[in-house]
């Protein structure tokens, strides 16, 4: 859309968000003046009349008790208005939206039209069964060509349609819900309605799919439409009084609740699909390649031979290949399970066949008549792999489509024991039994996949509103469910974001649902801050908020002792770690941070005794040697410090910070070559060999610590130039 028609519009619609009726209309006819040639205005100029007749009533003292309800009524109607002229703006300036309307420019259709075409369909595939070949496979085909060429209209028809009336709405659910239409047709326009309302809000639409939700029996219609109606949730105030009681009633059904927190964490696995992918890629996609027994090349697929003297050589090699192809194999699937979408990067290659150009086939539910791979499945013919694919496949539709379309464009290549295992079948390997499809989980997680592909690999998305986007995804967080039930699983929820670091979800659902009367809820927002915001400072004022009210938990005490060391109150955080260690002595991990806490507030001696205690416990442990090292430079004890870090430096688990506090004990001790070698090597390991800064930097941060112990800031300056420069 032009920068400048989207200001204006936006304008509008914030005017109309605000109920500002008299500076909307304003806003409308200055649109309208700059683009008469979209739309005919007399509904503009009833809506101007009416507010001017309001106008003069009440500058005459006129009280009219009607006054609020008919300024409602002018403001829904200037919506509808401004909604229509938008549209219009976009089927004749937006790429997307002009081939839509395009497609369905030289149909009429009408909600019984529609109606008609739909039950005729059915009927005429039901009267196929009564045919014989040869004419039957030419009929049926003719018959899936034409309904096809109906439907994809249809979908460009409701995608673009201006706003409906509440008979359009009323007739259309009717029809969704009919047991006399086929469920794939009920789909489809779901998926329409879906788009068409993401785009440009419809209450009557939006209608449309909650009630189709609310009383659909057949599952894919069913998680379709509630894919649909939460994504079509407007960002804004835009979402009428009665739509708010309306989803406010629904969620008193626990069931409902409990569907909608399944559909966020699901959307959020959407979300975590190319981090997945680049884990299959780098780590479980290699170990396959490497143990499988193919050669893949430009002229086709072929075996490998088999090494004879493998076995001999390196007796097992076989064994262990296998093994480790498994256990890679299981790695992916467990991730499937839980929920990634495995899929993505391997299908994401396979969306350029034609078959794609239509917009309508990122949303059809596979089926074999589907006219556009009518032919690839005419080449396929004779293999259960189809079969396969439809009934038991744990793909979404759209990579059913793929998969079926990349199948039949090598089938001709593969080698002939290939085919042979293709015509099995367990060709597909991991198959989805016929129970857990239908479970709504899994139906509504292919729906999502579906919709994440279009989202994201479409070649016109970026002229659509995108339900994946940063500030949408997280739909809990919409004014649409303030004040409901919903907020009695927000908390749960949040855990959930914190277990797979999703910062925008954590900070979308915080900024609606920060109640401070709820614990778990200022718990949450504790380790948000903590973790994912940098933020200790306020993580502290939040946890001494919670601590107040339970002083006894120790998952709060331990956040506020870490809150407090890394906003640099090392005092209080040992103390907090002190009062864990106290109730829990066998705990090495809180012992050894009360000893870093008592460190860094220069306790060296406390934090000396309790490790040596723990050294004692736990021999040969890295981490704490490397607090006694500190500990012990701290002290003074440089002798015993630098045989702690000789031991630190020749173990595996040695970090690059241990060679720049081992060149501090070094220097403390007197051997200047000693810590410039060190810190030398220190730059090296970080990667900052050729930066001037490097160790500057480093010796800053420890300045306090080195001038204590006797380091002038003449001799630090000395020391970053004597390490950068000299060779």
């Amino acid at each position: 859309m032009d920068n400048n028609a989207a200001r204006q519009f936006k304008d509008l619609f914030n005017k109309l968000d605000s109920k500002m009726l008299g500076d909307a209309i304003q806003a409308a006819r200055k649109l309208v003046d700059t683009y008469p040639q979209l739309i005919y205005a007399e509904e503009l100029e009833n809506i101007e009349n009416n507010y001017k007749l309001m106008l003069g009533y009440m500058r005459q003292g006129f009280i009219d008790p009607q006054r609020e309800n008919i300024y409602n009524d002018l403001l829904a109607r200037l919506y509808r208005f401004a909604s229509d002229f938008r549209m219009s703006y976009l089927t004749q300036n937006v790429p997307f939206f002009t081939e839509m309307s395009r497609k369905s420019a030289n149909r009429n259709f009408t909600n019984d039209g529609i109606k008609q075409e739909l039950e005729n369909f059915v009927a005429d595939v039901a009267m196929l069964s009564l045919e014989t070949e040869p004419g039957k496979t030419t009929k049926s085909k003719e018959l899936y060509r034409r309904h096809n060429d109906f439907m994809q209209a249809l979908f460009c028809h409701i995608t673009v349609s201006k706003q409906w009336s509440e008979h359009d709405a009323e007739a259309i659910v009717k029809l969704l819900l009919s047991p006399t239409i086929d469920t794939i047709d009920a789909q489809l326009i779901v998926s329409a309605l879906t788009i068409a309302t993401m785009n440009s809000f419809d209450t009557s639409k939006f209608n449309v799919l909650l009630d189709t939700y609310l009383k659909a029996h057949d599952e894919k219609i069913r998680q379709k439409a509630l894919v649909g109606w939460v994504f079509s949730l407007p960002s804004n105030a835009r979402i009428p009084d009665r739509l708010k009681s309306k989803i406010n009633d629904i969620l008193k059904d626990t069931n409902i609740a409990n569907e909608l927190i399944e559909l966020q964490k699901q959307i959020v696995f959407c979300m975590n699909t190319q981090q997945d992918a680049d884990k299959i890629q780098r780590d479980i996609m290699p170990e396959l390649m490497k143990n499988n027994n193919l050669n893949i090349t430009r002229f086709g697929i072929t075996e490998k031979e088999e090494d004879p003297m493998a076995d001999v050589f390196d007796p097992g090699a076989s064994d262990r290949a296998m093994e480790k192809m498994e256990e890679s194999f299981k790695k992916m699937m467990n991730m499937q399970k839980a929920g990634s979408d495995i899929y993505f990067g391997g299908f994401s290659q396979m969306k350029r066949f034609p078959f794609f150009y239509n917009v309508a086939n990122w949303f059809y539910p596979f089926h074999i008549e589907h006219p556009d791979i009518s032919n690839t499945v005419d080449n396929l013919k004779g293999t259960p792999l189809l079969v396969n694919i439809l009934n038991n496949g744990p793909f979404c539709d759209s990579d059913k489509y793929s998969f079926t379309l990349a199948v039949s464009s090598v089938i001709n290549r593969l080698p002939d024991n290939m085919k042979e295992m293709i015509n099995t079948p367990d060709a597909l390997g991991q198959v989805v039994s016929s129970e857990e499809q239908e479970q709504p989980t899994y139906v509504r997680r292919m729906i999502l996949q579906d919709m994440y592909r279009f989202f994201r690999l479409f070649t016109q998305r970026g002229q659509l509103v995108n339900p994946f986007d940063i500030e949408r995804f997280t739909f809990v967080s919409n004014d649409a469910f303030s004040g409901t039930k919903i907020k009695e699983y927000i908390p749960d929820l949040c855990y959930f974001m914190i277990k797979h670091k999703n910062k925008d979800a954590l900070k979308n659902i915080l900024s609606k649902y920060d109640y401070l009367d709820d614990t778990r809820l200022q718990l949450v927002k504790s380790v948000y801050l903590l973790n994912f915001k940098n933020a200790p400072g306020e993580a502290v004022e939040c946890l001494e908020s919670i601590r107040n009210r339970e002083p006894d938990n120790k998952r709060i005490l331990s956040l506020l002792a870490r809150a407090y060391f890394e906003s640099g109150k090392y005092e209080r955080s040992a103390q907090c770690y002190e009062a864990l260690h106290e109730t829990d002595l066998g705990n090495s991990t809180v012992s050894l941070n009360y000893c870093v806490a008592l460190a860094k507030s220069e306790n060296y001696e406390k934090a000396t005794n309790l490790l040596y205690k723990l050294d004692i416990e736990n021999p040969n442990s890295t981490p704490i040697t490397r607090v006694l090292a500190w500990n012990l430079m701290g002290l003074g004890k440089y002798e015993q410090a630098e045989k702690a870090y000789n031991r630190l430096l020749k173990s595996d688990e040695a970090e690059t910070g241990d060679r720049l506090n081992a060149g501090y004990c070094q220097w403390l001790k007197g051997d200047i070559k000693a810590a410039v070698m060190l810190f030398k090597d220190f730059m090296k390991a970080n990667g900052n060999g050729k930066q001037a800064n490097s160790i500057s930097s480093e010796l800053i941060n420890d300045y306090e610590f080195l001038t204590k112990h006797g380091i002038s800031e003449i001799d630090i300056r000395l020391m970053a130039d004597l390490t950068t420069y000299e060779a």
